[in-house]
């Protein structure tokens, strides 16, 4: 029977065995995923790297609440049910696996370079890269259950309750982890760097490692040029949380601030000064002819030269021309302004609440990160990809200051729970009718589900 906690999952002795072997495990499944030829073989490999990887954090923790499984499952379900098959997935989402750095510095090469790496730079099949992301946002599913569930378990009282219908808002709104699991949306490589983000959430507050920080904005920043816009606001964040929530700031923490925020600069500079530089291909047309030898993905030209090649004028020229008051993207943002409503509504009565003068404008952040972020929306069109992310970074703060037990964030959330219990009918309607609906696709309001049922189950098992 699992119950809310289990402290004795595992004993001292037991993980003091369990957790080296994990991790000489995780390492050696990394090895064979690397050098293995078959691509059967390298798949396998690959699954039995993240359920290490998986069962590693379950040993650090040394414990499973009911949330966490039952958050896991939820998505679990979604994924199972939404995956498309290997040739449904979206080609301009695919072009970016095949992306290394081996072939210049692009916007978006990060986890290219990691396919590239798996491959040894040979041949990049679809159903490898169809398994590279599928396994991936398996484990970005989990991930997201242990945040959620760590912070409920953590709770207490009023905030348990108010966390409970909170994860219930992120897992059931239109812009849910579940929007990568369409066809549209399968594989956009953001779901990597918000991993990251994760990892970055739980070393902030450790003495040593935190200074991976600046390298974790880094990979964040490579996976996507786009998440400057919005996975970079969050890392910020974070670091003025450690840096406000003393009266008087320790250096440490202004040393780690400043040298993350010099970094991200130096490589953003660094970027779009010399990054076109470093391509070896001239234009989309001898690219695109070099890498159809090299995979069965099903890419275009057009889509090569928009994710490498087009220029910010570009951008804005396809911006305008697709882009008009009658867009179907506009539903996505209208769809999602009461939930970001919530939000400033709940960071306002923290600033309100909150005594100290400095953390009073920490409450301030979440809000102006919205202000940033709208930028991106007259830039690119991809509303309802970046709806999911605005709201990813929404809830990820809110989540992360439940479990560092913010007190302001304590208070409002204790202040605000009776009302929320007196209309927790209407809640939970709420979130079935968005789950019902379902996510959103790269645009706008969801228009297909796929194919068939539970395509993934029928790819597995030949159902």
């Amino acid at each position: 029977m699992i119950v809310e906690k289990m402290d004795c999952l595992f004993s001292a002795r037991a993980r003091r065995i369990l957790i080296p072997a994990s991790i000489f495990s995780g390492l050696f499944c990394l090895l064979l995923v690397r050098y293995s030829q078959d691509d059967s073989l390298k798949i396998l490999w690959l699954y039995a790297m993240y359920a290490c990887i998986m069962f590693l954090v379950v040993l650090y923790k040394n414990f499973l609440s009911k949330y966490e499984i039952a958050i896991f499952c939820f998505l679990g379900v979604q994924l199972l049910a939404s995956a498309p098959f290997p040739d449904d997935m979206n080609g301009l989402t695919v072009t970016a696996y095949l992306l290394s750095y081996r072939y210049g510095v692009s916007s978006r090469s990060f986890v290219a370079t990691i396919v590239d790496f798996f491959t040894q730079g040979g041949f990049v099949s679809k159903y490898f890269v169809w398994h590279f992301i599928f396994a991936g946002t398996v484990f970005l599913s989990f991930v997201i259950s242990v945040c959620i569930g760590t912070a409920i378990r953590k709770a207490k009282d009023d905030m348990k309750y108010f966390l409970l219908l909170a994860s219930l808002l992120w897992v059931s709104a239109f812009t849910s982890p579940s929007a990568y699991f369409l066809n549209c949306n399968f594989g956009r490589v953001e779901i990597f760097a918000q991993i990251i983000l994760f990892v970055a959430m739980l070393i902030i507050r450790k003495p040593t490692i935190r200074w991976l920080v600046p390298l974790l904005a880094v990979i964040v920043m490579a996976t996507h040029l786009i998440l400057v816009f919005f996975y970079i606001p969050l890392i910020g964040i974070l670091l003025l949380h450690e840096l406000l929530k003393n009266e008087k700031p320790h250096k440490r923490d202004i040393l780690l601030f400043i040298a993350t925020a010099k970094t991200i600069l130096a490589i953003f500079i660094a970027y779009l000064l010399f990054g076109r530089g470093t391509f070896i291909f001239d234009d989309a047309r001898s690219f695109y002819e070099y890498l159809s030898a090299k995979t069965d993905l099903i890419i275009g030209e057009w889509e090569l030269h928009m994710t490498m090649f087009a220029s910010l004028e570009d951008h804005l020229v396809h911006w305008r021309n697709r882009v008009s008051l009658g867009f179907h993207g506009n539903w996505t943002v209208l769809m999602s302004m009461p939930l970001v409503s919530l939000f400033v509504a709940f960071w306002l009565k923290c600033f309100r609440t909150e005594v100290t003068k400095t953390m009073k404008l920490f409450f301030l952040l979440p809000i102006l990160a919205l202000l940033y972020q709208a930028v991106a929306f007259f830039i690119f069109f991809d509303f309802g990809r970046w709806m999911t992310m605005v709201i990813n970074v929404q809830f990820m703060t809110l989540f992360y200051l439940a479990m560092v037990k913010n007190r302001t964030v304590l208070s409002v959330a204790q202040a605000i729970t009776p009302f929320v219990k007196r209309h927790a009918f209407f809640v939970v309607l709420a979130c079935l009718l968005m789950a019902f609906l379902g996510p959103v696709d790269v645009i706008g309001p969801t228009v297909h589900r796929g194919t068939s049922t539970f395509p993934v189950l029928r790819l597995f098992f030949g159902m």
